[in-house]
Formats: structure tokens, C-alpha cells, sequence
């Protein structure tokens, strides 16, 4: 193979990643926009913030659930 079909070959696997890369996020998005308009989640969840949400709601229920049965 001469040096410019090498070239060629990469530069379309490159590009093809990248419209890959597109396609999938914009479908995300469109799933955020359709199913979940309202949704508000940081970017990041720090572990103090998991710790107290998990306190807050999770813990709360299986107790209820449990306190139930």
C-alpha cells in the first residue's frame, strides 16, 4: 500500500469515530429531551452528596419496606 491510502484508510476511521461519537450523544440527548425534560443531575456526584442522598431516600425506604413485612 503506498503511504497515501495508509493516510486515507486513517484520516476515514478517524472521522468515522468521531460521527459515531456524534450520532450516540445526540441520541442521549434526544432520550434526555423526550423521557426526562425536567431531570437536573450534576455532572459529578461528590461521595459526601451520594452518602447523604442514600441516607436521605434509599435508606428510608428499605426501612419502611422492611418495617412493613
Amino acid at each position: 500500500m503506498s503511504t497515501m491510502a495508509i493516510f486515507c484508510i486513517a484520516l476515514l476511521a478517524i472521522s468515522s469515530i468521531l460521527i459515531a461519537g456524534i450520532v450516540f450523544f445526540s441520541f442521549l440527548k434526544w432520550i434526555k429531551k423526550t423521557y426526562y425534560p425536567t431531570w437536573k443531575f450534576p455532572d459529578y456526584i461528590s461521595v459526601g452528596y451520594a452518602e447523604y442522598l442514600y441516607h436521605k431516600f434509599i435508606k428510608k425506604d428499605l426501612e419502611a419496606w422492611q418495617n412493613n413485612q
